[in-house]
């Protein structure tokens, strides 16, 4: 058998060149949670998750890996230097694109019996990941005074996993493993799948190993004094017949990684405050929106988050494109036009699809592929198709696109016969869900966990189930686009909307509402019975506008108790409640997004300060995440003076829509409010926390016109300049109308000193 081959290795060379495998090579399903302090670089479905090393450990451990299109190509990474890890210096990352790790020794006894002495070996480590490629770059440095002889060795494995086994999923069967096939500088790990499709893991190496096995490579480095050495590694997922045509350079790809991320930041929207940290944290939000895009066809699309959801998710790729319209409004433009173009066709019950019906994620990997999870593309997302087509309005509002809305209206108007055909299983006026597919989601709101709908008593709620927020959302959508349809000429059309959407409010009341509790409830389960738990889904009504004056107030003073308030943002669920655990997934955590929705409606309805308050809480929290990114969620604990938030042990970070909390935050606490088809930009109560001074708004997009403004604070009073324009004209006004806050506010400072 030969040792060696072109790489990737062909089809015809497999069988003469790589031996089966027969010992299963399954995930090692470490108990070690997701660590908050991980280092992440992405490329859209590419990612690289390691410990703050640089390394891939523990080997097969559920939050590290090299991940591409659903598999795991590497499951173990670990540099030795003379037998032992090295010590780590300081780490960090430059965007999400490459991260710059120090190493040094420890004490070493070498074989020449020289001791070596901690902290005079110097290793920088650089991994780069553009595009499908990944670099593992080492340069050692020697500030000894004499010649060190030294041992530097690299471990590597490739389980192939998909990832729904490494998120824990049970798997009976699996592919066929090849023996590693090794060449003089390279590697090559090779699994095909019960789907036929045959996945290698390459990984070349430079200079040639001194010794080379089938999953470890050593270098015998001679390092002169002041001198330095260089070794880098170079990896590459393949899937099925895809070739490598072009030899990969480590300065090439980080140039082009960095002129993609400069193109992004021309075409965004430019924020300058007076408050540094603020502003890092706005930066990493707006790096994470620029790693997670997905190309699909001509646009691209976010993906909801990793390591889990490295993946078209159709709410929260929706919630994300509505957070960031103040960032960029073509990342709404594409994610309208790539949901469009998946958009339910049939039925079909192990999909969950109807005619009409936006999706609720679309993987490609092997599970999906071989039909054991219905994901491919899969359509149980109750809320998917109204946010739909909230997020056209709102688009429209921030472009004045016709040709856009024009070549979706047939997608709209599919959405809103799904809506009454489909949403509304028992015509009985409100949008529920009830899983069909047997491998699909039980619960599909946004809070779809096993035990998000559970009943005070711990017994959890029949289907159907019609979530409150959701019908909120069928409220907003149809009003919206009631008005949509009349300017493009739908009068007929637009006059049912908008009488649907007034019955929808008046029924939601009579249904929802619990006047022994002073707040709505959760859901109404498959009994038609009230559950009556008070948690966060009412708040997501504040933005919809789909109840008045009074029952917002109720809303907001029932959100602001400390019962809901933790101090660091609102829970998901009222920690009065018997089912409350602030450490599970749903029934008492805090989610930024969840957050942002709700004061993003606060605002909306001209409460202002609750919105700041809460914006000030999530910032506070965000000092104790890395790169004060904001999680996809965090533990529910109640805040004390001197505490910390609590991290929730498997949180997807960076997640898209928790990542564009500050930019929908920003939106509504500043007023604005566009209204490009007008050719105007509104800006009603703007608002700064006492934190910031000033903040700089430049190159804001409003249809064809792009703004610049600038808020400035003095004492209770922010100001709003227009500083610049540019392209076409555009009207800016700044209103200052009477905020209704002012009593509420006293008594929820009282209560909430931050």
């Amino acid at each position: 058998m030969r040792q060696s081959a072109q790489l990737p290795i062909s089809e015809n060379d497999l069988v003469e060149i790589a031996s089966p495998y027969v010992e299963p090579r399954l995930a090692f399903q470490s108990q070690v949670p997701r660590k908050g302090d991980n280092l992440t670089l992405i490329d859209g479905k590419t990612f690289l998750s390691t410990n703050v090393a640089g390394d891939i450990v523990p080997a097969g451990a559920p939050d590290v890996g090299f991940f591409h299109d659903d598999t795991r190509f590497l499951s173990h990474l670990e540099l030795l230097v003379g037998g032992h890890g090295a010590l780590v210096l300081s780490s960090n990352t430059e965007k999400t694109f490459v991260s710059q790790i120090e190493l040094s020794t420890e004490n070493i006894t070498l074989l020449d019996s020289f001791d070596l002495p901690e902290n005079t070996i110097h290793i920088r480590r650089q991994q780069l990941l553009n595009a499908e490629v990944f670099f593992d770059r080492f340069t050692l440095l020697n500030f000894n005074r004499r010649l060190v002889n030294l041992s530097v060795e690299l471990c590597f494995d490739a389980d192939f996993v998909d990832v729904f086994q490494v998120r824990g999923t049970a798997r009976r069967v699996h592919g066929q493993y090849y023996r590693p096939v090794k060449g003089d500088h390279h590697l090559a790990f090779l699994y095909r799948g019960l789907d036929s499709i045959l996945r290698q893991t390459l990984i070349e190496l430079k200079p040639q190993p001194s010794h080379l096995g089938q999953r470890r490579a050593s270098w015998e480095l001679r390092l002169v004094p002041s001198a330095q050495m260089q070794i880098e590694v170079t990896i590459i997922p393949v899937v099925g017949n895809r070739s490598r045509a072009v030899t990969f350079d480590y300065a090439n790809c980080l140039r082009e990684r960095r002129d993609r991320w400069g193109r992004w930041e021309n075409q965004s929207t430019r924020f300058k405050s007076n408050n540094g940290i603020f502003d890092a944290a706005l930066n990493t939000a707006i790096s994470d929106f620029h790693a997670l895009q997905i190309r699909d066809g001509e646009q691209r699309i976010i993906a909801a988050g990793i390591p889990w959801f490295a993946t078209i998710f159709g709410r929260d790729s929706i919630i994300a494109a509505y957070q960031s319209l103040l960032l960029n409004p073509q990342l709404a433009i594409d994610t309208l036009q790539v949901l469009a173009r998946y958009q339910g066709q049939e039925c079909n019950d192990l999909r969950d699809e109807e005619p009409g019906k936006i999706l609720h994620e679309y993987r490609q990997g092997e599970m999906t592929r071989c039909g054991e999870m219905p994901f491919g593309p899969y359509y149980g997302s109750i809320d998917a198709t109204p946010l739909f087509l909230i997020l056209l309005s709102e688009t429209y509002n921030w472009t004045a696109d016709e040709s856009l809305v024009g070549r979706l209206l047939p997608a709209a108007y599919r959405a809103l016969d799904w809506i009454d055909r489909y949403g509304d299983l028992d015509e009985d006026g409100f949008v529920e869900y009830s899983r069909r597919s047997p491998k699909g989601l039980a619960n599909q709101g946004w809070k779809d966990s096993w035990d998000a709908n559970m009943r005070p008593d711990g017994t959890i709620s029949p289907l159907p189930i019609a979530p409150v927020e959701v019908q909120g959302y069928v409220y907003d959508a149809k009003y919206r686009m009631s008005s949509l349809l009349r300017s493009f000429g739908d009068i007929r059309r637009a006059e049912k909307l908008k009488k649907e959407a007034a019955d929808l409010a008046r029924r939601l009341e009579k249904a929802y509402w619990v006047p022994e509790r002073s707040f709505y409830a959760m859901a109404l389960d498959g009994e038609k019975k009230q559950l009556q738990t008070i948690a966060s889904n009412a708040g997501h009504l504040l933005f919809t506008r789909a109840i008045g004056r009074e029952r917002v107030r109720a809303v907001i003073n029932r959100m602001m108790r400390e019962d809901m308030f933790t101090g660091w943002g609102w829970r998901t669920l009222s920690q009065d409640e018997p089912i409350f655990n602030p450490l599970s997934y749903h029934r008492g955590s805090v989610w930024p997004h969840d957050n942002s929705l709700t004061a993003h409606g606060m605002a909306l309805n001209e409460f202002r300060m609750p919105a700041i308050q809460v914006m000030t809480a999530l910032f506070q929290a965000a000092l104790s995440f890395r790169d004060y990114r904001l999680p996809e969620l965090f533990c529910g604990v109640q805040r004390r003076e001197h505490d910390e938030p609590v991290h929730y042990p498997v949180s997807c970070s960076p997640q898209a829509w928790a990542s564009g909390a500050w930019l929908l935050m920003l939106t509504s606490v500043l007023g604005i409010r566009p209204s490009a088809q007008r050719k105007e930009l509104n800006i009603v109560n703007p608002e700064l926390p006492e934190w910031l001074d000033h903040l700089h708004i430049r190159n804001l997009r409003i249809g064809n016109s792009f703004v610049g403004l600038d808020f400035t604070r003095h004492r209770e009073r922010t100001f709003c300049n227009v500083v610049e324009t540019a392209g076409e004209r555009l009207l800016v006004n700044v209103a200052f109308k009477k905020l209704r806050d002012l009593p509420l506010i006293e008594s929820i400072e009282k209560r909430n000193p931050l």
